[in-house]
């Protein structure tokens, strides 16, 4: 097995090595993987998490173990903003993205102006606004109330199967996203999710606990409200449990399974 970066701004994770294949998911810039086979121009990536599919060979950057983990180590930034463009005027710089997605990590490694200087896994600098970057403080404690905020900002965020991206998500993708982006790892799929935390009664749901549903999850928002991506809306939207609200889903609220507290 080989060790790689991904080196586009997005990349879509497929079932099989086909562009008419099912997307699974997507991949972000400067996520790591570990490299398969290759077939028909794409490779089998794994991702950290054991996630694995199939995404197109120039999506991926081969580099030695000793070079990703020391790269990986300087990643202590997160894109805060939905799109983030890249400023750089040097031409080795070309191939690099424009802009990065909401949740890609990229290193500091000084701040020029209004502008934090950072560079990709070869060493090409470039320059992104300080105001689209978040830092980690693994010491932050995460608030229910935080989880809830964040993921009202991509309301209205078209649906996407497989989306992981302000360009459109899935449940799941959704979820994954904005718990991320507070470095609270979860799974990539609604059924594994459905593993994580705690479980909690109907009666004791609050804020940023997971509602799962029949093939779906959706963040709590109180006891009825929940925020979700969701195929019937369209979108991200905020729907009720409760049937006398006006945006009441009868069709989840009947197969719905259980709740789960992550932020313990």
């Amino acid at each position: 097995m080989k060790h790689g970066i991904i080196v586009k701004n997005i990349a879509d994770l497929r079932a099989k090595p086909d562009f008419r294949s099912e997307r699974k998911s997507q991949l972000l810039f400067n996520e790591p993987v570990t490299i398969g086979k290759y077939q028909n121009g794409y490779c089998r990536v794994i991702q950290p998490d054991g996630y694995f599919g199939w995404v197109s060979e120039n999506a991926v950057k081969t580099l030695s173990e000793t070079k990703l983990k020391n790269y990986l180590l300087t990643l202590k930034c997160r894109v805060k903003a939905k799109t983030a463009k890249i400023n750089n005027s040097n031409s080795a710089t070309a191939s690099l993205p424009k802009i990065l997605f909401y949740g890609t990590k990229v290193a500091n490694l000084k701040r020029q102006g209004n502008y934090s200087v950072s560079k990709d896994s070869e060493g090409h600098g470039f320059r992104i606004s300080k105001s689209n970057l978040a830092f980690f403080k693994p010491t932050k404690i995460v608030k229910p109330f935080d989880i809830i905020k964040e993921a009202k900002r991509f309301l209205g965020v078209p649906y996407l199967w497989g989306g992981i991206s302000s360009f459109g998500f899935d449940c799941s993708g959704f979820v994954r996203t904005i718990f991320g982006s507070f470095n609270i790892e979860l799974p990539r799929d609604s059924k594994d999710q459905f593993k994580c935390g705690q479980k909690i009664a109907v009666d004791n749901i609050r804020p940023a606990d997971l509602l799962f549903f029949k093939g779906h999850v959706a963040i709590a928002i109180d006891k009825d409200k929940f925020i979700h991506a969701s195929l019937g809306e369209g979108g991200v939207a905020i729907n009720s449990l409760n049937q006398n609200k006006i945006n009441y889903r009868k069709d989840l609220h009947e197969i719905y399974l259980s709740a789960r507290r992550v932020l313990l």
